[in-house]
């Protein structure tokens, strides 16, 4: 007879094996959902742990590789753009492109800041050497920072610049006292103001920039030619230009401004020579018209200490037959001119600087035409206008008028023979 009762449920067969105390269970393992309600938890593995371990390792890895390219991004900008401000200070051609050269990794790291200083050096170039893709590689920089909510000071450098080169003062003027106190802003309105014609407007903005930055080549120099051209003090022209090329030894208009105080007397010839020749034999790093003009100053300089051998080869090395007939009669003109240092008008492209703007108001002497050739312009001349007559009344009518190559002795006049006189009949 069976003892089960209908009423109790069978007891649960043992599986051999003792069920696991609560402190058995994997600390590091949550107990699976539904567990506790009757159904079974999944067996737990070490993959979820493996990979949250490689999720949280590229995480860190991550943020340590931003932050340090962060450290070394800070650390080249931090670096890089005092040596590009140091090549801008030179305001020469070799600086602005050693500065442009250098700024292009870091405007990719500074779009902005470091951008805006690349723009403002290809501007310059653009504005006083000419380059010709200056211009739009800076245009293309300064679009990013134009849209800023604060405009760097050198993007508003390089839109003056811009303009200056183009010759819009006015609009040169207004973007660059938007610059504010950068020393670079009193040197673009001291040139503005040579540009209109109106010197003093430069003296107060350029002594500013001097006392700002005293390494500011071009502002040095500035100073220089407003002592020389608007004061006449040529003794504190001289310290200017000095200054000028102790910080720049290659800059031109400090160069030129030598030259020029040597041949209106007021320095030594060989002061001003030194400087000018150095920056006639920089090439290529000084771009031609640069060299052209100092190779001008050279010869006139030795035409006037009497070495015509030197003059000749000063312009020789410039290598341009096309201008070189204007050249010499130009070196010519200055070494025989006294006082006050005039250009000569009708210069080449070649010997056109944008850091020598003395208005040109001194013509070159014609050359001395040889006889034959003094001859044949006389005679042309002769036939386009007419002779007039000696008793005032109205000219020849123009005539077709041969000359011979060399002149020819008249042909004496042969004598004429008595007439017979007729014999009379008796």
């Amino acid at each position: 007879m069976s003892t089960d009762r209908p009423d109790e449920a069978p007891a649960p067969r043992s599986s051999g094996r003792a069920d696991p105390e609560p402190d058995d269970l994997d600390p590091g393992e949550p107990e699976a959902e539904g567990a506790g309600d009757g159904e079974a938890a999944p067996a737990p593995t070490g993959s979820g742990r493996k990979v949250a371990i490689a999720i949280a390792a590229v995480v860190l890895a991550a943020a340590a590789l931003f932050a340090y390219r962060s450290v070394q991004r800070q650390k080249a900008l931090d670096e890089g753009l005092p040596k590009a401000a140091d090549l801008l200070r030179l305001d020469t051609a070799a600086g602005y492109k050693g500065a442009a050269d250098l700024l292009l990794p870091l405007g990719g790291l500074d779009p902005i800041e470091a951008g805006s200083m690349r723009a403002f050096a290809m501007a310059m170039l653009a504005a006083d050497y000419r380059d010709p893709d200056g211009r739009l590689v800076a245009e293309g920089l300064l679009v990013e920072p134009g849209r800023a909510d604060l405009v760097p000071a050198f993007a508003d450098l390089a839109t003056a610049a811009l303009y200056l080169g183009r010759r819009a003062v006015g609009d040169a003027g207004t973007y660059a006292s938007r610059a504010g106190r950068s020393p670079w802003s009193g040197l673009l309105q001291g040139r503005i103001a040579f540009a209109a014609g109106n010197l003093a407007a430069g003296a107060e903005p350029l002594a500013a920039a001097t006392e700002a930055d005293p390494r500011l080549a071009g502002a040095l120099a500035l100073q220089g030619d407003l002592a020389r051209r608007l004061r006449g003090d040529q003794a504190a022209a001289r310290t200017a230009y000095q200054a000028a090329l102790a910080v720049s030894k290659l800059h031109p208009r400090a160069a030129y401004g030598l030259g020029k105080l040597a041949l209106a007397g007021k320095i030594p010839l060989g002061e001003a020579r030194e400087p000018l020749a150095r920056l006639a034999a920089d090439a290529p790093a000084t771009l031609a018209p640069e060299r052209a003009r100092a190779a001008l100053y050279l010869a006139a300089i030795d035409l006037r200490g009497g070495d015509r051998g030197a003059a000749r080869a000063d312009l020789d090395a410039v290598k341009d037959p096309g201008s070189r007939a204007w050249a010499d009669l130009a070196a010519a003109t200055l070494a025989v001119e006294r006082g006050t240092y005039h250009a000569v008008t009708g210069a080449p492209a070649l010997y056109q600087s944008a850091h020598d703007d003395d208005p040109p108001d001194l013509s070159p002497a014609p050359p001395a035409a040889p006889p034959a050739a003094a001859h044949l312009l006389a005679a042309k001349a002769a036939a386009k206008k007419g002779a007039i007559a000696p008793s005032g009344g109205k000219a020849a009518p123009p005539r077709k008028t041969v000359v011979a190559k060399k002149p020819v002795a008249p042909a004496k006049k042969a004598a004429v023979p008595a007439r017979k006189q007729p014999r009379r009949a008796h």
